[in-house]
């Protein structure tokens, strides 16, 4: 059988097309009546989750992308501090840890003088930061600091019916970042609804162990680990055996996505505005 020049190439461009959208977090074929909730991509480790009635993010403003990372793009960030749909009623702003890569004091606190029915949950270095900033006084109210040590036990608070529940796991790179309060949220929205964010975390097993019984008293709908976890055993044992999420969406993945996990069939994020379908518990 002969093919001419037009339909070998029309075959190739679908082989490359079906190739590069293999492992895209997108998920509207997902049937309705079985979503929760939905994850929006912002940049590096910024997501956002829209419940039922709750809306939440993590880790939204900051400059620094130390010529790897994502950006938030200009156009999301005018809509999040405008409050233009979909960012608009934002309940919590949470805060992984104080990196430059993942917040700024500055860009916080402007957001929260804006915008006074939206509260704060961060570690106390992001709090204190912020907190030396002129006018910080009067947002005292919408902020919530978690001060953790290494091994404490788990930080809980119920705030506006959404139940937050925070651990304090090193930052990639232990024993080396032993002083950054980098702090892994479970978060409930609703009965339904239930996310894990990492931050960058280190991907060790003995910072995880300690708090088995806390991941394994809930399970989670969707974890979203720095894309790291994916590219060890130790951190793909920790996702499959400590997490007890259902699935797994990475974050913190550079512009220039690493080969292995571009040949891997991890779910990532990668490209600002991309959305993931959260699925029911």
């Amino acid at each position: 059988m002969k093919y001419n020049n037009k339909f070998i190439f029309a075959l190739l461009y679908l082989t490359c097309m079906l190739n590069v959208n293999a492992h895209e977090v997108d998920s509207h074929h997902t049937a309705a009546h079985q979503i929760s909730a939905k994850a929006t991509y912002l940049g590096n480790e910024a997501v956002m989750i829209q419940g039922a009635d709750k809306k939440i993010i993590f880790d939204p403003f900051f400059h620094n992308d130390y010529k790897t990372y994502q950006l938030v793009p200009q156009s999301i960030r005018n809509a999040i501090f405008n409050g233009d749909k979909p960012y608009d009623s934002i309940d919590i702003i949470f805060i992984s840890h104080a990196h430059g890569d993942h917040f700024s004091a500055q860009d916080m606190l402007h957001f929260l003088q804006k915008h006074r029915q939206t509260k704060m949950v961060a570690p106390q270095q992001a709090v204190d930061a912020m907190f030396k900033l002129k006018g910080s006084e009067k947002i005292k109210g919408q902020v919530k600091a978690i001060a953790l040590n290494y091994g404490d036990k788990v930080w809980q608070r119920n705030i506006d019916d959404i139940k937050i529940e925070a651990v304090r796991i090193p930052h990639a790179g232990w024993p080396g970042r032993a002083n950054v309060e980098n702090i892994v949220f479970r978060v409930s929205l609703d009965d339904k609804t239930r996310v894990i964010h990492m931050g960058d975390a280190d991907p060790d097993d003995a910072h995880f162990k300690p708090y088995k019984e806390h991941w394994q008293k809930k399970v989670t709908n969707t974890a979203f680990p720095p894309y790291w976890f994916f590219l060890s055993e130790q951190g793909n044992a920790i996702l499959q055996k400590r997490i007890n999420a259902k699935e797994h969406v990475g974050l913190h993945v550079p512009v220039k996505i690493p080969y292995q996990l571009q040949k891997s069939d991890k779910l990532y994020f990668y490209k600002p505005e991309q959305e993931h379908a959260i699925t029911q518990l």
